[in-house]
C-alpha cells in the first residue's frame, strides 16, 4: 500500500521551513503591533512564538532587515522601524511615480490586462474586513499585477523594493478603519476597467484618487 493513501485525493498543502515559519510569524507580530514601532524583537521571544530553534529565527531576521521591517543592533537585537510623516510623503511620491508609470505604459502600449485582475477585486470584496492580513496580501498582489502588466522589470523590482513600509502603512489604514471600503473597492473595479480600455487619463484620475489616503495617515504616525 502506497504510504500516502490515506491522504489521496486531498490537497496537499506544502509544509513551511523553520526559516519560513520565523519569518512570516514575525512579520505577521510585526504587521499586527505585537512588535511596535520602536519596539525590539527579542530572539527567545521570537523562538517562544514561532516554536523554532534561534538560528531561523536569526535567519529571518536578517531577511526582515533587507527588506526594511526592522534594523539590527550589534548586542541588542532587531529593532522595528518607525515611519515618520517626512518618510510617508517619499513613500508616497515614489509609489505614485511607479503607478503612474505603469499606468501609462500599459494605455499606451496597449497591453493585456491580467486577467487575475478581476479575480482578486473578487477575492478583496470577499474577505472580511476583520481578516487584515488577508486584505493587505490581496491589496498587495492586485497593485503588485499592475505594475508588472507594464512589462518593465526594473520598474516591477523597484516596486517590490516598497512593500516592507507600504505594507505597514496598509496595515495600520487598515487597524484605523479606513483602509477596506466599498470606496476602495470601487476604484480596484473602475482601475481595472479603466486599464481594459487603455483610457490613460480615466486610470490615471483613479490611481491619483486610490492613493490620496496615503498622505492622510500622516497625522496617526509619530514625528
Amino acid at each position: 500500500m502506497n504510504r500516502h493513501s490515506s491522504t489521496a485525493g486531498a490537497e496537499q498543502v506544502p509544509r513551511l521551513s523553520a526559516r519560513e515559519l520565523a519569518y512570516d510569524s514575525i512579520r505577521s507580530g510585526i504587521l499586527n503591533g505585537d512588535f511596535p514601532p520602536g519596539g525590539y524583537v527579542e530572539e527567545a521571544v521570537a523562538c517562544e512564538l514561532t516554536g523554532v530553534s534561534r538560528s531561523p529565527v536569526r535567519e529571518a531576521l536578517n531577511r526582515l532587515a533587507a527588506e526594511g521591517y526592522v534594523d539590527l543592533h550589534r548586542r541588542r537585537g532587531a529593532m522595528v522601524r518607525a515611519m515618520s510623516p517626512a518618510e510617508l510623503r517619499d513613500l508616497h511620491e515614489v509609489r505614485l511615480m511607479v503607478e503612474t508609470q505603469a499606468v501609462i505604459k500599459i494605455c499606451r502600449e496597449r497591453r493585456e490586462v491580467p486577467d487575475r485582475l478581476t479575480a482578486l477585486c473578487d477575492a478583496h470584496e470577499a474577505t472580511p474586513a476583520t481578516d487584515h492580513l488577508s486584505c493587505l496580501e490581496n491589496n498587495r498582489q492586485f497593485h503588485q499585477a499592475i505594475v508588472e502588466a507594464a512589462g518593465n522589470t526594473v520598474l516591477a523590482t523597484v516596486y517590490e523594493g516598497l512593500q516592507a513600509p507600504l505594507s505597514r502603512l496598509a496595515m495600520l489604514s487598515l487597524r484605523k478603519g479606513f483602509g477596506k471600503t466599498e470606496a476602495i473597492e470601487h476604484e480596484h473595479r473602475a482601475l481595472v476597467a479603466a486599464l481594459s480600455e487603455h483610457d490613460e487619463a480615466r486610470a490615471l484620475e483613479i490611481v491619483h484618487e486610490h492613493l490620496s489616503l496615503m498622505p492622510q495617515l500622516a497625522r496617526v504616525l509619530p514625528g
